[in-house]
């Protein structure tokens, strides 16, 4: 007799792309490769969604509602998940309360943390504080881990290898959201700093205007893309100089292709780069260090390049891909509905 799918709701809401929408993709590709009935559900519409399509190409179902927590219940109720994983303050805020009275299992992922202000700060500490609703919490870093005031789990964030082709390309890169904890005017300083060189920047956010207005001519902004794969096959070195982290996406997607990453030791950076090994870990703050990996970067042979990819490579197989996580989420999974 046929075992019946395990059915599970992958919930977030969201505007655009970003760590979070990179995470939940992989997710969901994830969860389906290990024969699983995935559903993804934004809370609300705010137009196309740039990983919708991808979802959808892929066979996977998609769910967008209209943001009022009613609806949320209705379709919970209509649908009966086994497992609902949130993903996001409102997502969680909203899921876990309906998970809890209705009996399903749910998982809550935190991605986050750095310090919030105004609005966001208050909707921060509620999410944080209504975790304990949850079936399993998990945390990307163990800063992330610390801020959580209930029992939760480091996991790591996970790429799909085989979606992964190698990169050829020889761009110095910035990618991610351009606001204050990710410090992406360190990047123009660099790029001051390398005036013969082309540096790139792929993402938007609040300090867009700003950082265009001190941009020297040989740094090329190009907004948030809807599709980064069409993108990472143009960069040879990532360059992540936030002032606070989980475990970024970016990093992951960057070595899963062979694209080194120079990055400082904030979140779980620590453990997934070595120095001068798969990449290059230094003091947050080293502005001296990033230039002086850029001039061995560089400087290096086709050979020493090589050497870098291949490591960067298998340490995502190893530890962050998602035949190396999936199957311990399932097992977590079934362990919490017990």
């Amino acid at each position: 007799m046929a075992t019946l799918k395990k059915k599970i709701w992958i919930v977030l809401d969201s505007r655009g792309f970003g760590g979070i929408e990179s995470h939940v993709e992989q997710l969901a590709l994830g969860l389906s490769s290990a024969r699983t009935d995935v559903t993804v559900v934004f809370l609300n519409q705010y137009g196309e969604h740039p990983i919708q399509k991808r979802l959808l190409y892929h066979g996977l179902d998609c769910q967008i509602l209209d943001g009022r927590i009613v609806s949320l219940w209705q379709a919970i109720r209509k649908d009966m998940p086994d497992v609902i994983h949130t993903h996001g303050y409102k997502a969680g805020i909203l899921a876990r309360p309906i998970a809890k009275m209705m009996g399903i299992t749910c998982a809550s992922t935190f991605h986050s943390g750095e310090v919030k202000e105004g609005k966001m700060k208050f909707y921060d500490w509620v999410d944080r504080h209504t975790a304990f609703l949850a079936n399993q919490v998990y945390a990307v870093s163990t800063p992330v881990l610390e801020s959580i005031p209930c029992p939760a789990k480091l996991a790591n964030n996970f790429v799909n290898v085989e979606d992964s082709e190698a990169s050829n390309g020889d761009q110095i890169a910035f990618v991610g959201r351009l606001s204050k904890e990710k410090a992406p005017e360190r990047f123009v300083h660099l790029a001051k700093r390398f005036p013969h060189l082309e540096f790139h920047v792929y993402g938007d956010g609040p300090m867009l205007k700003s950082l265009e207005k001190s941009a020297p001519q040989n740094l090329t902004f190009h907004g948030a893309q809807s599709d980064m794969r069409k993108v990472w096959n143009l960069i040879g070195l990532l360059v992540i100089p936030s002032r606070a982290e989980g475990l970024p996406m970016s990093s992951l997607e960057a070595m899963a292709r062979g694209i080194p990453v120079a990055a400082f030791n904030v979140g779980a950076l620590g453990q997934l780069i070595e120095h001068n090994h798969n990449g290059w870990l230094l003091e947050q703050g080293d502005m001296n260090g990033l230039v002086e990996v850029i001039h061995q970067w560089r400087n290096s042979d086709v050979v020493q390049r090589a050497e870098w990819r291949m490591r960067a490579i298998s340490t995502i197989k190893k530890d962050y891909s998602a035949e190396a996580v999936v199957p311990q989420l399932l097992k977590a999974y079934a362990t919490a509905a017990k």
